[in-house]
C-alpha cells in the first residue's frame, strides 16, 4: 500500500476545498496561482476542470540526451507526502535527479542524482518512505539504489552502500518490483535472452543475472521485457519476435528461484513488438494484471495496441487499443482503483506528436475507436515517450504523467483530475440499443446483432447479456455466441457503455432456440498439461500435470534432436516413434493415472541431445484401451507440420502432436485446440514440440492435421493419436 492510499481521506477532503476554483482548457506552460495547501509544495491539481488533462511546458535537457522520459517499461512518476515526484534531468547539473511539482505546476530539482550518466533511464517503485530506482543505459553497467524521504526538507537521501550494480553491461530496458516478502527483483534483455536477478540478504545484496528458467527465452535483439508485482507473485513479460509471441513468466513469492511457470498471452504472426507496460491493482483479490503492447501489424485496420489483462486463473485477453491507422505507439497504461477505471496513453504519430488517451472499465476492457482524446499536446512541440506512474491513482491522488520533446529538447507534464473518474463530468448513458436480434446459427452457436446506439461524447462499446449474465462485449454491432448449448432456450440482451462508464438500458431480443446436435461430443475433455526443455541432457524430469486424478490418461511426448534411444519410466507404454532421419525422432507414451502419481517423471536419452517433453493430460478416456489409433510420418524440411490421417470413432478425441527440428512456436490449423507447445531455446540446435486436439463428432476418417511454424522450415514429425472415450 502507497503513503497516498493510507491518506487518501485526507486528500480526497483537500480535493473538495479546491472544487471548482477555476476551469481551465488544455493548456500549454499555463502560469496558476499558487495553491498553498498543507504542507509547502504540495501539488493542486487543476480540480475544476475534471477529467480535462492541463498540459504544462517545463525545463530544456542537454542536447546531447535523446528520449530522457523512455523508455516503455518504465514508470518515472511516483506519488510521495501528498506531492508528485519524477526522475528527470537537472537543468544545472546536466544528470537525472529527483523533483517534486509544485503548487505552481513547476517541478522543483532536489538536486539528489540517481544517476551519473546524464544518457540513463531510470525505473522508480516508492514503497513507504523507501525509494527504489534502476537505471541503465545502452552501453554500461546496470545500477540499483535506494533512497530514504527526509520529510523535514522535502527530499531524499540516497541510503549507506548504494549504487550497487545488478549486471554488467548495457540494455535496452531494466524494470524492479518488490515482491511480499521483500525482495526486489529486476529483468532485462541482452545478446537476445531474458535475464533476472533479485536481492538476498539485503538490498545491497543481489544474485547474479541469470535467463528466466522456462522454455523460449532466446528473443530478436530488438526484444525487451518488463516485471510486475501482482497476488502475492512477480511476472516478467517479454516480447519474442522470434517466435512471434509475447510470454509471461510467474514466480510466486517466497518459492525458489527456479520455481517459475510460463504463459503465452499472444501468440501469432506479427503479434510481438518491442512495447511493452505493465501494471496492477493493490491488494486485488483477482489477481489481475494488465499490459499494453504494440503489435507489429502493417494493414491499416490491424490492431497495432493490444491491452492485455490477466485473471487468477491465468487466463488472459485481449482488446484492440488502437489500429495501425491511428499511427498509435508507446502505449502506457493507468489504473485508477477508486472508480476501476484503465487509461490508456499513446503517442501519436509513431514519429511523436501528441499524447493521446482512451478510457475504459476494468471489468470489461473496450476502447473507442481512432487516436481518442488529447492528454498531451503543446504548440511545435513533438512530445513522445510519456511515462506515468506504477502504482494507481484515485481521485485524491489524480493522474500526472511526462514526455519529452527531442526537436527542441524540452520536457512537458499533464495534470488531470480525477474527482469523476476520469470522464469529464459526462453522467449520462448512452441511449439503449435498437433492433436486437438472435438467431441460431449451429446447435451450439447463436449470432447476435443490433443497432448503434448514441451518446453525448462516444460509445466505447456495448455488452452482450445471455439471461441476464454478461458473457461478452463488442466494439462493432455484432457477437456471435459459441458456448451456447444444444436443444436450449435462450434470451439475449446488449447494453452500451461510454468512456465514462455509463451504461444504457438493456434492449432484448426475442428468445431464441438452439437445434439439437445430431452428432454430440464425446466425453473425452482436456485436464492439464506440463512441458520440460533442455539444451543438452540425458535426463529429461517433467512434473505432474496439476490437477491429475485417478483414471485420467496421460499423454507423453519426447522430441529430441538425433537419433538416440528413448527409455520411459516405469508404468509407461510407448504408444509409437518415429524418427526423421538424424535430425529428430518423436516418441509418444501413454500412462493410465492411479491413485497416487510422484511429483514428476523422468525419461532417458542414450547419450546427451537437446530435447523437449509434453504431458497432456485427459478424462473421460477408457482406461482399458486408450489409445484407439496411432500414426506417425516424417515430413521434408518445411514451415508446415503435418499429422497423418486415421479413422476415429464418434465420441473419441483425436490428438495431433507436432514437432520440428528448430526453436518455433506452433500455430495449429483451425479446429484444433493447442494444449501444449515447448521449444529448447538454446544452443546451436534445437527442437520444438505442441499438441492440439478436438473431439471427433462422426465416426470415419479424420485428418491430415497441420501446423504452422512461423520461425521457419525445419525437417520435422506429424503424429496422430486417437484416444478411446471411455
Amino acid at each position: 500500500m502507497t503513503n497516498d492510499q493510507r491518506t487518501a481521506g485526507t486528500d480526497a477532503r483537500r480535493a473538495l476545498l479546491r472544487l471548482p476554483r477555476m476551469r481551465r482548457a488544455a493548456a500549454v506552460a499555463a502560469t496558476a496561482v499558487a495553491l498553498t495547501v498543507g504542507g509547502a509544495g504540495w501539488a493542486a491539481l487543476p480540480a475544476a476542470a475534471a477529467g480535462t488533462p492541463v498540459t504544462y511546458a517545463d525545463h530544456t535537457y542537454p542536447s546531447t540526451v535523446t528520449a530522457p522520459t523512455a523508455d516503455k517499461p518504465q514508470s518515472k512518476v511516483w506519488r510521495n507526502d501528498n506531492a508528485w515526484w519524477s526522475v528527470l534531468i537537472s537543468a544545472s547539473a546536466g544528470v537525472p535527479t529527483i523533483h517534486e511539482l509544485r503548487s505552481d505546476h513547476t517541478w522543483r530539482d532536489t538536486g539528489v542524482a540517481i544517476d551519473t550518466r546524464a544518457a540513463s533511464t531510470a525505473d522508480t517503485e516508492s514503497v513507504g518512505s523507501q525509494l527504489y530506482v534502476a537505471s541503465r543505459s545502452s552501453g554500461s553497467d546496470l545500477l540499483f539504489s535506494r533512497f530514504t524521504y527526509v520529510p523535514v526538507s522535502r527530499t531524499y537521501a540516497r541510503d549507506s552502500g548504494f549504487p550497487v550494480t545488478i549486471a554488467t553491461g548495457g540494455s535496452e530496458s531494466l524494470t524492479i518490483a518488490r515482491d511480499t516478502v521483500g525482495t526486489v527483483w529486476a529483468t532485462w534483455t541482452r545478446g537476445s535472452r531474458v535475464y533476472m536477478a533479485h536481492t538476498t540478504t539485503s538490498d545491497t545484496a543481489w544474485t547474479a543475472g541469470t535467463t528466466v528458467p522456462v522454455p523460449d527465452t532466446t528473443l530478436s535483439s530488438d526484444d525487451i521485457s518488463g516485471i510486475v508485482s501482482f497476488n502475492n507473485s512477480v511476472g516478467i513479460m517479454w516480447s519474442d519476435q522470434q517466435s512471434v509471441a509475447v510470454r509471461f513468466a510467474v514466480h510466486d513469492d517466497g518459492d525458489p528461484d527456479t520455481a517459475w511457470s510460463v504463459e503465452t498471452p499472444l501468440s501469432g504472426a506479427l503479434l510481438a513488438d518491442d512495447h511493452i507496460n505493465l501494471k496492477s491493482l493493490v491488494n486485488d483479490v483477482q489477481g489481475r494484471v494488465f499490459a499494453a503492447v504494440k503489435t507489429s501489424k502493417t494493414a491499416s485496420g490491424d490492431a497495432i495496441i493490444l491491452v492485455l489483462k490477466r485473471t487468477s486463473s491465468g487466463t488472459w485477453t485481449s482488446t484492440t487499443g488502437a489500429t495501425k491507422a491511428t499511427g498509435a505507439t508507446r502505449p502506457q497504461i493507468v489504473l485508477d482503483s477508486e472508480h476501476s477505471v484503465l487509461y490508456l496513453l499513446m503517442t501519436a504519430p509513431e514519429a511523436g506528436g501528441t499524447i493521446y488517451y482512451k478510457s475504459s472499465p476494468l471489468s470489461s476492457l473496450s476502447f473507442a475507436s481512432g487516436r481518442g482524446s488529447v492528454f498531451m499536446q503543446a504548440s511545435g512541440a513533438k512530445l513522445n515517450n510519456v511515462s506515468t506512474t506504477r502504482d494507481p491513482v484515485t481521485s485524491a491522488t489524480g493522474l500526472v504523467a511526462i514526455a519529452s520533446d527531442d526537436t527542441n529538447k524540452r520536457y512537458y507534464h499533464t495534470e488531470m483530475s480525477l474527482a469523476d473518474g476520469g470522464g469529464g463530468g459526462d453522467t449520462t448513458p448512452p441511449t439503449a440499443p435498437g433492433s436486437v436480434a438472435a438467431s441460431a446459427s449451429a446447435p451450439t452457436t447463436v449470432d447476435v446483432s443490433w443497432t448503434a446506439s448514441s451518446d453525448a461524447v462516444g460509445v466505447s462499446g456495448y455488452e452482450i447479456l445471455r439471461n441476464g449474465t454478461q458473457i461478452g462485449t463488442s466494439t462493432t454491432l455484432a457477437f456471435t455466441d459459441t458456448t451456447a448449448a444444444a436443444s436450449t432456450t435462450y434470451t439475449y440482451g446488449v447494453r452500451a457503455r461510454d468512456a465514462a462508464g455509463n451504461v444504457s438500458p438493456t434492449t432484448s431480443a426475442a428468445a431464441v432456440t438452439t437445434p439439437s446436435d445430431p452428432n454430440p461430443p464425446g466425453s473425452v475433455t482436456f485436464r492439464s498439461a506440463s512441458t520440460f526443455s533442455t539444451a543438452a541432457a540425458t535426463a529429461l524430469t517433467v512434473a505432474k500435470p496439476a490437477g491429475l486424478a485417478a483414471g485420467d490418461v496421460v499423454l507423453a511426448t519426447v522430441s529430441s534432436r538425433g537419433a538416440p534411444k528413448i527409455t520411459a519410466p516405469a508404468g509407461w507404454t510407448l504408444v509409437g516413434s518415429t524418427p526423421n532421419s538424424t535430425t529428430m525422432v518423436q516418441a509418444v507414451y501413454s500412462h493410465v493415472a492411479g491413485a497416487s502419481e510422484p511429483a514428476s517423471w523422468t525419461w532417458t536419452l542414450s547419450k546427451t541431445q537437446v530435447a523437449v517433453v509434453q504431458l497432456d493430460a485427459y478424462s473421460g478416456v477408457s482406461t482399458t484401451a486408450p489409445v484407439r489409433v496411432f500414426a506417425g510420418q516424417a515430413n521434408a524440411s518445411s514451415g508446415t507440420v503435418t499429422a497423418p490421417a486415421v479413422t476415429a470413432n464418434n465420441g473419441d478425441l483425436v490428438v495431433a502432436l507436432f514437432g520440428t527440428g528448430r526453436s518455433s512456436a506452433f500455430t495449429p490449423q483451425a479446429g484444433l485446440v493447442e494444449r501444449s507447445d515447448v521449444t529448447s531455446s538454446t544452443g546451436s540446435t534445437k527442437v520444438s514440440g505442441s499438441a492440439a486436439d478436438r473431439a471427433v463428432t462422426a465416426t470415419g476418417t479424420v485428418g491430415p492435421f497441420t501446423a504452422t511454424t512461423p520461425t521457419g522450415s525445419a525437417a520435422n514429425v506429424g503424429q496422430t493419436v486417437v484416444l478411446a472415450a471411455a
